[in-house]
């Protein structure tokens, strides 16, 4: 009796989550796990497996120098053993006698568990991860490998993540990659195409999955969108105020135009306030979309973000001040170089 196919896809942003419905379409029938990062005005649409948040403003453990850090170690650790049980029983039920094929993020809570599968594929989540330190995989006794499986330690060092690990047979991007240890590896897949190959009931779901009503969609010709990204939320080095102050030099710069602001999905300034006269749109959904659904405004601007390079008819602004801190000037680099090879 032959098994039948069984995929699972677990991811923790919308973008990515949406370059699998690309890649693989939307079925029922798929495993979709979401982490507790994951929007829930998307999820809500999927019948999904969620995930609970395992993690400490930020850090893996809390600190244990008083009454408070130790509780929150606790119920940290709580929840990551009971999501880790969640998930090994599911699986097993929903999987049993299955063909698996595993899609998604490898170094996310959780997702070591799904990367034991020996079909494994990554999909991007913005194409700043892959510039960061790629490993070797490790090498280790079988035998202790397998108990590692069953403990859910899969990957011992997290830069195994991005694609080097034996398990791992494609590294879906949307930009060639040549780190030697992934090259072989790396798809490189083309939005445009995808979504076109799509028949138009495929396309109407995705965008019923994201929220998407053509007819609240306000752009015109002389539209400009800045794109924000989390960074207050995520650096250290640079401070709501300094963030602000890019927004509104962009504002400024482009005030003769229509501008609107796209917020990342994790995002959560309240832009609708601080800009009261620029109009915000939802952040929850993959900002690739408008493009595809006809959307293309006049110019797009951000601080390094790569979702630009998909406004291949569009001006593209990358911020020209003063970024507070060295490894966002790489980013930004990297980018510019991205934009004049796509020109």
């Amino acid at each position: 009796m032959s098994k039948s196919k069984k995929n699972i896809c677990l991811v923790t942003t919308v973008y990515s989550f949406f370059l699998y419905l690309l890649i693989k379409g939307y079925d029922e029938d798929d495993i979709y796990i979401f982490t507790a990062w994951f929007p829930k005005e998307v999820s809500k649409n999927v019948d999904h497996i969620q995930m609970p948040p395992v993690s400490f403003k930020g850090k893996k453990f809390a600190e244990l120098n008083s009454i408070s850090g130790i509780w929150q170690n606790i119920i940290g650790f709580s929840r990551y053993f009971y999501g880790y049980l969640k998930l090994r029983v599911l699986l097993f039920i929903k999987t049993f006698n299955c063909d698996v094929e595993a899609y998604g993020h490898a170094q996310t809570p959780f997702s070591y568990i799904l990367f034991e599968n020996e079909n494994s594929n990554i999909i991007e989540d913005g194409l700043e991860n892959y510039s960061a330190e790629i490993c070797e995989p490790h090498k280790i006794n079988p035998f202790i490998d397998l108990f590692l499986h069953i403990c859910g330690i899969y990957f011992l060092n997290n830069c195994e993540c991005y694609g080097t690990h034996k398990n791992v047979k494609n590294v879906y991007l949307t930009n060639k990659h040549e780190n030697p240890l992934i090259k072989d590896k790396v798809r490189v897949i083309d939005i445009d195409t995808l979504w076109n190959e799509l028949s138009e009931n495929e396309q109407s779901k995705i965008l019923q999955i994201f929220n998407i009503d053509l007819n609240n969609m306000d752009f015109n010709k002389e539209s400009v969108i800045i794109l924000t990204q989390p960074l207050s939320e995520g650096q250290e080095n640079i401070t709501l105020d300094q963030e602000l102050t890019i927004y509104k030099n962009m504002i400024e710069k482009f005030k003769d135009k229509s501008v609107i602001i796209k917020p990342h999905p994790r995002d959560l300034k309240n832009y609708s306030e601080i800009f009261p006269d620029v109009e915000v749109i939802d952040r929850f959904f993959p900002i690739e979309l408008l493009n595809l659904i006809g959307i293309k405004p006049k110019v797009v601007c951000s601080i390094f973000s790569t979702a630009l390079l998909n406004f291949k008819e569009s001006e593209l602004y990358v911020y020209e001040g003063d970024l507070y801190n060295p490894k966002f000037e790489g980013f930004r680099d990297d980018l510019i170089n991205l934009i004049n090879e796509k020109n």
